[in-house]
């Protein structure tokens, strides 16, 4: 029977493990290097599971989430490009010049201070306008006014706040695990998950920000400070528009409940958000982008690459410009097919928005891996562990990327979508499963919870 000292040995190894594992994703591995990038990650994975389900310390746990978070500081991101655009738009800002005038290549010639061939090579999208609403772009002006032309510093004032929202949402979960009657420890199983540290501290993904605001929605609805979760739903929006997709069913909770002026309340708060940049080149701009997006964009997808093969035997060729529209149509319908049906059956909140976002992901053409991970937060308010495996298997589809491009093989598709379709049927079925966690009470020392990894909860 292994003593005490070597259980210890055996848990700060595995914390080793994850730590080195994420920060060698962060710091050291270009994405088109696929191999080590999966491993990598499978065995941050391993390790994320070991020290959460194990729960050693809590102390331990968010001194863990914090350095390997800082770790990520000393680099630019490697994973994702998405850095340069938020430079570009905050450059432009920084020299009086909306970022939705034109688009990046009239900038050029232009001998604007901050603005070069070197900086528009790295952009991801140079051919399309920006998408990213105010709110982020006033991000964006004043993380280039701090960095001065340092692109590193500019880099870590956005992902200094985005580490502020990660603990933030920290605070959100527990406080609402216990509101709903569950342990407070479970809000680790996000903090250290390893999809949400990378795409949002080290790649530097607004969803981290975007879901600290819809936390703090839901904590506000159901502590009844209505003006404070209309706030942060609007600010949600504000961010990126998804969270629009929740005001139907916001709408329909409030009915009962005579709070449905939440939801208009949120919608307006996003729109107000969008004063400060609002003109006829932003509203130009960003119909455009959004045309592109449905259209054009296209990755990672379940429905659509099914609708995809079934149009290239139809017309023989991508019909991407009509599926994706039609798509959206369908997805739309079913969003308000589910928002009823959670309002009618009484789900709670989180369950609902989990609901509602699986299902828009599964008509979506693109769905990158952050997308995902609202999905892990609201899984772990009701009691749903399918997204955890989700952000597990979407990993897999860094092996699409390569010095040249991306092409992702199908049985990828394959393996992701079936894995969790099928948990998620399982999950539908019988009592959602719950990831074991210590259980620590006010007042009590700390023991463990004595359900499995897989019981209800």
């Amino acid at each position: 029977m292994p003593n005490l000292n070597q259980s210890k040995t055996g848990y700060y190894t595995f914390l080793a493990i994850f730590v080195l594992a994420i920060f060698s994703m962060g710091n050291w591995f270009e994405r088109y290097q696929s191999l080590p990038l999966i491993l990598a990650y499978g065995s941050s994975f391993a390790a994320y599971f070991f020290i959460v389900y194990k729960s050693e310390n809590t102390q331990t746990l968010l001194t863990t989430g914090i350095l390997v978070r800082v770790l990520l500081f000393l680099s630019l991101p490697i994973l994702s490009d998405d850095l340069y655009r938020f430079i570009w738009d905050g450059t432009l800002l920084k020299n009086g010049i909306h970022p939705f005038a034109e688009l990046p290549g009239f900038y050029l010639d232009k001998n604007i201070d901050g603005i070069d061939q070197q900086l528009y090579e790295r952009l991801n999208s140079p051919n399309y306008f920006t998408i990213y609403p105010p709110l982020n772009q006033f991000i964006f002006w004043v993380s280039v006014r701090v960095g001065d032309g340092d692109w590193l510093v500019t880099a870590n004032v956005i992902r200094l706040i985005l580490l502020v929202a990660d603990l933030g949402s920290l605070f959100m979960l527990q406080k609402l695990l216990i509101h709903y009657g569950k342990s407070a420890n479970l809000a680790f199983w996000y903090f250290l998950n390893p999809l949400v540290i990378l795409e949002f501290v080290g790649n530097l993904h607004f969803e981290g920000l975007v879901i600290f605001f819809l936390l703090a929605g839901i904590y506000g609805y159901e502590k009844n400070r209505n003006w404070l979760s209309a706030s942060v739903f609007g600010l949600a929006i504000g961010t990126k528009l998804l969270p629009l997709i929740y005001l139907p069913y916001l709408f329909l909770k409030g009915l009962k409940e005579r709070r449905w002026f939440i939801s208009i309340l949120a919608g307006i708060i996003g729109l107000l958000t969008f004063l400060p940049m609002l003109n006829i080149q932003f509203i130009s701009g960003i119909t455009g982008s959004l045309d592109l997006y449905f259209r054009s964009f296209e990755f990672n997808a379940s429905i659509y690459f099914i609708a995809r093969e079934i149009g290239f035997w139809i017309y023989g060729y991508n019909n991407i410009a009509l599926i994706g529209p039609l798509l959206s149509i369908l997805s739309f319908l079913s969003i308000i097919a589910i928002s009823i049906l959670g309002w009618v059956r009484k789900w709670s909140l989180p369950k609902s928005l989990l609901s509602i976002l699986t299902v828009y992901l599964l008509f979506a053409t693109t769905v990158h891996p952050w997308y995902i991970l609202p999905l892990v937060a609201f899984g772990l308010l009701s009691g749903f562990w399918y997204p955890i495996v989700w952000s597990l298997l979407i990993f897999l589809t860094y092996i699409g990327y390569t010095q040249s491009g991306f092409e992702l093989p199908a049985y990828i598709l394959v393996i992701e979508y079936a894995i969790v379709l099928m948990i998620l049927s399982v999950e539908i079925k019988n009592t959602p499963v719950v990831p074991k966690c210590r259980t620590i009470s006010s007042g009590q020392s700390e023991k463990f919870s004595d359900k499995s990894p897989f019981e209800g909860g």
